[in-house]
């Protein structure tokens, strides 16, 4: 285990440097000028820009900008914000805990519900059961996430005002204070994950169900749910498991729109305003945040992969 760890992150060095220079790339020949902006209520005139160009270094030539930037980062230094005028990393640092909060809830909401919809969808092929989770899920994967927070702010914000439709408290914070903001965002984007995992947990079931090792379990005289969720289930959730790493990536790229729309104060909201503003060193700091914690997800689904089937081993 110790060497495939080892392994494994020797391979994502080279994959993390790659991610930096795309992102770098991507956002320095993307058209428009954060100068431009940051001088627009000011007295625009050559001195200023070129005094400006200088000092951001964008003067100079585009590899030579990369590898500036890239020794500041190996030294910790994200840059400094073009539009708040503060250190990216320490403006990151007090965003990335509400997006965590955000991922992991919505993440919950959607194991919670797809879990057992796929499971029992399984176990009862071709009921009504079947029929009625299949048809919940493909709602969850078509509804647009923007779409369904609309609908859930004016129903359950609006019209019944059962739940807080933005922000996060911000004093005298409770749990049930945090897990109240929380539900709209986390139910509106763990959703769409739900949709995807219902689904492929109903086929993985099915599968596992067919083979050689459950029909042994049975002839043995277990019971049905003994069956269903010692034998076939923990076979099944290997897909599972990477399936849910994969789609954490598109929960932090969610994030992005479900903060905005609920006003979280997180990474999301951060981004978009460094894109609305050009602010070119956030955008980077943000970005490169989102893939590193994609890249670390998934190292970690490898080393739960262990956990759920012992037959596999890391040598």
């Amino acid at each position: 285990m110790s060497k495939y760890l080892i392994r494994r992150i020797l391979i994502t060095i080279p994959v993390l440097f790659g991610i930096t220079f795309i992102v770098f790339a991507m956002v320095s020949f993307a058209p428009g000028s954060a100068i431009s902006l940051m001088l627009s209520n000011e007295n625009v005139n050559v001195e200023n820009v070129d005094k400006l160009r200088n000092e951001l270094g964008f003067d100079l030539p585009w590899y030579e900008q990369y590898f500036r930037y890239m020794g500041k980062l190996l030294r910790g230094d994200m840059g400094r914000s073009i539009q708040y005028n503060r250190p990216v990393g320490e403006m990151i640092r007090e965003k990335i805990g509400n997006t965590i909060i955000l991922a992991m809830s919505s993440m919950l909401v959607a194991v919670v519900i797809a879990i057992p919809l796929g499971v029992i969808a399984a176990a009862k092929r071709r009921s009504v059961f079947d029929y009625l989770a299949t048809g919940v899920a493909l709602v969850g994967v078509s509804v647009p996430g923007f779409y369904l927070s609309l609908i859930l702010i004016i129903v359950f914000g609006l019209k019944l005002g059962w739940l807080p439709i933005r922000g996060l408290p911000s004093y005298d914070v409770t749990f049930v204070k945090l897990v109240r903001h929380l539900t709209l965002p986390s139910i509106t984007l763990g959703s769409m994950l739900a949709g995807v995992l219902t689904r492929l947990t109903r086929a993985s079931v099915i599968e596992a169900m067919s083979q050689d090792y459950v029909r042994t379990a049975r002839s043995k005289g277990l019971v049905e749910y003994k069956v269903l969720f010692k034998h076939a289930l923990r076979n099944a959730l290997l897909p599972v498991l990477t399936t849910i790493g994969m789609q954490f990536g598109s929960l932090l790229g969610g994030a992005v729109i479900i903060e905005t729309i609920f006003s979280l104060p997180g990474l999301g909201m951060l981004s978009m305003n460094a894109v609305k503003f050009r602010d070119i060193p956030l955008i980077q700091g943000t970005v490169l945040v989102f893939a590193v914690s994609f890249v670390l997800v998934m190292l970690v689904v490898d080393m739960l992969y262990v956990l759920v089937d012992p037959r596999i081993r890391y040598e």
